[in-house]
């Protein structure tokens, strides 16, 4: 039961970032932490590991991050695929959940 929920949860997030997602050039999108787990409160953060298809200023990724937590109500950590510490890698490979790709 709780699969559909976080199913549910993670279309919806996928819904309504897709616009910033495209407006800065992401190419791929995915869900991990509490989202993705299914044991998001009301007060969870949403995690998103993301690639890009061209270089953002950290302007541009401040601007990224703050769109999408308007658009989701929500605040939002935005990681890249070579920001990733490698102490929680694997951690965070394991719970990985689609969210975007163009």
């Amino acid at each position: 039961m709780w699969y559909n929920v976080t199913m549910t949860a993670i279309e919806e997030i996928s819904e309504k970032a897709k616009p910033v997602f495209k407006k800065f050039g992401v190419k791929r999108a995915r869900v991990f932490g509490s989202f993705a787990r299914g044991e998001a409160r009301p007060d969870s953060d949403i995690d998103l590991l993301v690639e890009y298809s061209k270089t953002l200023s950290l302007w541009d990724l401040v601007r990224l991050r703050d769109e999408l937590a308007e658009r989701l109500s929500r605040p939002v950590d935005v990681v890249s695929e070579g920001t990733v510490v490698p102490y929680f890698r694997d951690s965070i490979y394991r719970e990985l959940q689609p969210l975007y790709e163009e």
